[in-house]
Parts: structure tokens; sequence; C-alpha cells
């Protein structure tokens, strides 16, 4: 996806932990799955990938966004109900870390 000037939108990796409370909740996460959705595609973030795994994270999702603040908004509001944690990073795609290292 790009912006209207043709650049990029940034893309960022999601890392999501249950919390207790969505432990103690379980069998409504498909409902909650749906609701998050929606509240990241109201702000125009593209969901590439949402993925549930075993180990250090429950969940790690890859977006893209138009900006960090757009982000966190999403992830605040997704946040509010005290059902997971979440640890967002920047991500670059191979061909943007090559632009970067270009003339390094």
């Amino acid at each position: 996806m790009k912006h209207e000037g043709g650049e990029k939108i940034p893309l960022y990796v999601v890392l999501g932990n249950w919390t207790q409370k969505r432990m103690e909740t379980i069998k409504t996460v498909s409902e909650q799955i749906k609701k998050g959705k929606n509240i990241f595609e109201s702000l125009g973030i593209e969901i590439k990938a949402l993925v549930f795994t075993m180990g250090r994270y429950d969940m790690i999702g890859i977006c893209e966004a138009p900006d960090a603040e757009t982000i966190t908004k999403a992830l605040l509001s997704w946040g509010s109900e005290g059902l997971v944690r979440t640890e967002t990073l920047r991500a670059f795609t191979a061909e943007k870390i090559s632009e970067l290292v270009t003339g390094i």
C-alpha cells in the first residue's frame, strides 16, 4: 500500500499476549478478533497477517498503518478492555532496507 504521494505506508509487527481476563473469557475470542479488525480497518490500517502462536507470544499481527499515531490509537482502543497486552515494532521490507543502506 502507498500514500497518495507514492511513499509506501509504514509496516508494523504487533506482538500480543492474552491477559488473565482474556483467558477467563476465551470462548469470546472470535468475537474480539472481529471487533479488533473493525477497529483497525476503521482507522485505515490494513492487517496483512494475524497468526496465533505457541511460546512467548499468543499472537502476532503484521499491519500497514499510515503512521505511528494511528497504530497506537488502534492498539489503545483494542487493548482498553484489558484482554491483551501488546508490543509494537516498526518493520521494514527487504526492499526498504536495501534503499536505506544504499550509499553507506
